[in-house]
């Protein structure tokens, strides 16, 4: 995953962007950080359609900083999360939180 490690628990995530806001242009990142988010929401990113493509649905790939509001919003809403590894996320490990399975069936 890059200068990310599947070691690090979500939290360690989010504290290492919030060391240095300077790794959100690192378009690097973009990768391993839709892997996780879209195991954390357990739905493909689908972001909101533009009035210009008159209802055709957007192509283009999240920003990172998107990524990582949408990665710290899951946490928020779900506390446990934060302690689970990326390699546990990414993983497809059913993790039970609030009567729903993320990253599994």
């Amino acid at each position: 995953m890059g200068p990310i490690s599947n070691d690090w628990t979500i939290e360690e995530l989010l504290d290492w962007f919030a060391d240095d806001d300077h790794r959100l242009s690192d378009d690097s990142l973009r990768t391993p950080l839709l892997m996780v988010e879209e195991a954390l929401t357990g739905q493909p990113w689908a972001p909101a359609a533009d009035a210009s493509f008159r209802g055709i649905r957007a192509s283009r790939s999240p920003g990172i900083v998107s990524l990582v509001r949408s990665i710290a919003m899951h946490s928020r809403a779900h506390p446990a999360m934060r302690a689970y590894t990326l390699a546990e996320v990414v993983s497809g490990a059913s993790i039970r939180l609030v009567g729903a399975e993320i990253g599994g069936a």
